[in-house]
This record gives C-alpha cells, structure tokens and sequence, in this order.
C-alpha cells in the first residue's frame, strides 16, 4: 500500500518536472456581467428596438445618418475615416468604438456624459450625436412624432415601455442595444477562462509584454482593459482643430489639457484608425508611439509615459497579442429590417 505522503510528492515533482507548467489563473482578466441601470432593465424587446434605432437614419436631419453610420461594425465599432463627417463636415474627433463601452464610467473622448443614455444625445439638456448640429442634427421632438407617425414603431414602444414614443424611451432602447456590443468571445477571452490553444505562442508572449515591460496594463486595467481616467499620452494634433484640450473642456483643471478618455481595447486589431484624432493609422503606429515615450516636448503629457526600449520582435509580439482581443462577432452586426 502507497502511503499518501509519498503519492502527493510524486504528484508535486510531476507537476514541477521541467516541461510542464501549471497554468496560470486568469480570473482577474475576464469580464464581468455589464453593468444596467435600475431604470432601463435589459430585455429582448427592447435590444431589438435600439439594434433598429440603431441603424435608422429617420433618427437624423433630412433621412440621411444614423449611428451605425460612424460606428462601423466592420471597423472595430469605430469610425472609417480619421476623423467623423457629420452635418458640420468633418469634425474634430475620430469616433471610438461601440464595443465594451457598456463598462465606461463615462462617455465620449473627454467624458461628457455620464451614461450611455445621455450619450445619445436624445435626453433632454443632453447633447449628442442624435441631436448635435454638426453630427446627425436631428431635431428629437420632430424625430419622436416621426417615429410616432410609423405603426411598426408605435407598436414597439408600446410593448417594450408601455406607452407611446418618446425621447426618453429613444435613449434606453440605444443604450440597451450597446449594452450587448460586449467582446466576450474574442480569443483572449477564452485564453483566460482556461482554453491555452486559444492564442498563440507569439500572443502569449505579447501578454507577457502587456502587463509588464510594455506597461499597457498600467492604464489598461484587467477586466475591462481601461481604467475609466483620461491621459494625455503625446499625440499629435492634426485634423480640421488647431488644439483639443480634451477633458480639459469638462473639468477646467490645468492637469487635463489633452488629456483623453483611455479606451478599451477590444476589437480594435480592426480599427482604421487610432488615437482621439485618428492621429495614427495602424496597431503598429500606436505600438511605436508608446515605444519612444509619446512627446517628451509636452509639458502636459503623463509622467507614466517613458520609452519602453521594446525590440523590433517584441513590438511584432504585442501586436500579435491585440489581435487577439477580437470578438469577430461584433463586427458582423448586420442591419435589422426596419419598419
């Protein structure tokens, strides 16, 4: 008869034998359940309605925008040009993602709004892209008898909230459909709940990078990958404004001028471009513009931002890791049947 002592040494040096490892709990990096509001439960009826409020350009001045005009699916959630056109022709901002914005603490590049309601710009006293003149300019009292005027919409209303359209109701219906644009089942994700094949050994070397010497994790927390702050990293200003102060706008405190909201990660291996100015074109831009420390010859940027000294390989490795954050489903979002 084996004694017990001698089968758990026999376990511990199988476990420690070169060659094998023990893989690493990834807990603390998978996401969590997203975030609602007590006061705009989530249900189908009402995601399905914001999917077609969503992609419905009657929410816009003359008919001719809608939200997922900017927010381009195949783009990541992102915009498709450096920076957005919208009724004021080119506007100063490139537009973020859609994807995982469920879990910001605020909205926007300077973080205006508190909600992904108020984000529509369909609330009263809220400005946003619905009702912002130089974006989609729609007039909301007009949009809300336009949609009243539709039975399909009329109906849907009624069924999801139990009265007829209004702005208010516009607004949850949208928010409730971001709620769903979550990267769950990118490849990382499923690294981290345990499944090792899920990304390859390059990407895994490029984690390795990410929360450590490229310093990423520093601002790009685990789970979310953002910690909800606004940083001023260096980037260049370009685009149709001589200057973006950024959060600067919000809070008039010295230590935000261009400063800007840090985004989430996910899905962006596919954006077309980066940074709140669209700035920088690739993953391989960005990489490097960490790499050299951002602009040294701003007094405002982020102490946090110093050269990294990342060789060529390594920068090939981190890029092989944001890959990886791509939940290829979000990009196929199709256009629902409108009424």
């Amino acid at each position: 008869m084996i004694k017990r002592g001698v089968v758990g040494i026999a376990l511990l040096t199988y476990l420690l034998a070169p060659g094998l490892a023990i893989a690493e709990d990834l807990a603390d990096w998978v996401l969590p359940a997203v975030p609602v509001p007590k006061d705009n439960p989530q249900n189908d009826a009402k995601i399905a309605l914001g999917h077609q409020l969503a992609f419905d350009v009657r929410l816009s001045k003359n008919n001719s925008m809608n939200c997922a005009g900017c927010h381009l699916p195949f783009a990541g959630g992102g915009g498709h040009t450096a920076r957005a056109f919208g009724h004021g022709g080119e506007l100063g901002r490139w537009t973020p993602s859609w994807v995982n914005s469920a879990y910001y603490t605020s909205q926007f590049w300077d973080g205006r709004a508190a909600s992904l309601e108020e984000q529509t710009g369909a609330l009263p006293g809220h400005m946003g892209p619905i009702s912002a003149g130089g974006e989609m300019a729609g007039d909301v009292d007009a949009i809300v008898r336009k949609l009243a005027a539709i039975p399909a919409y009329q109906a849907s209303f009624k069924a999801v909230f139990g009265e007829a359209v209004k702005r208010e109701n516009i607004a949850k219906a949208i928010a409730s459909f971001e709620r769903t644009l979550v990267a769950s089942e990118a490849p990382f994700q499923r690294y981290a709940k345990g499944d090792e094949t899920a990304i390859s050994a390059a990407a895994k070397r490029g984690f390795e990078l990410f929360r450590g010497k490229a310093l990423c994790v520093t601002c790009h927390t685990p789970p979310l990958l953002t910690d909800n702050a606004f940083h001023n990293i260096g980037v260049p200003q370009v685009g149709p404004l001589q200057e973006d102060l950024g959060r600067y706008e919000v809070t008039h405190n010295d230590a935000d001028k261009r400063a800007f909201k840090t985004p989430s990660l996910y899905n962006s291996g596919s954006f077309k471009f980066f940074m709140h100015d669209g700035a920088l074109a690739t993953m391989a831009d960005v990489i490097e513009h960490y790499n050299k420390g951002g602009n040294a010859s701003d007094r405002h940027q982020d102490p946090l931002m110093r050269p990294l000294k990342m060789s060529a390989a390594e920068m090939v490795d981190l890029e092989a890791f944001m890959m990886t954050l791509t939940d290829e489903r979000l990009n196929q979002i199709a256009r629902p049947q409108l009424p």
